[in-house]
């Protein structure tokens, strides 16, 4: 395996936790607790957390890389 598909695994692992996490148990709150319009903005907003955490973990690796060399 390539560096990329190694890095992309880790994205795939990280995205289906964290996923788990932020977007299925927080927004079945949201969910529980709110309709229409509203839960959508809900879960629209738990959406950013996580795709900011993997756009961190992304950088990270590049910071990694830049490092070794």
């Amino acid at each position: 395996m390539s560096e990329l598909t190694d890095r992309l695994l880790l994205l795939l692992i990280a995205f289906g936790s964290l996923g788990t996490l932020i977007l299925a148990w927080f927004g079945g709150f949201i969910v529980a607790g709110t309709s229409g319009w509203l839960e959508t903005v809900g879960l629209t907003l738990l959406v950013f957390p996580l795709v900011g955490t993997l756009i961190g973990i992304w950088y990270e690796f590049e910071a990694i890389d830049t490092d070794r060399s």
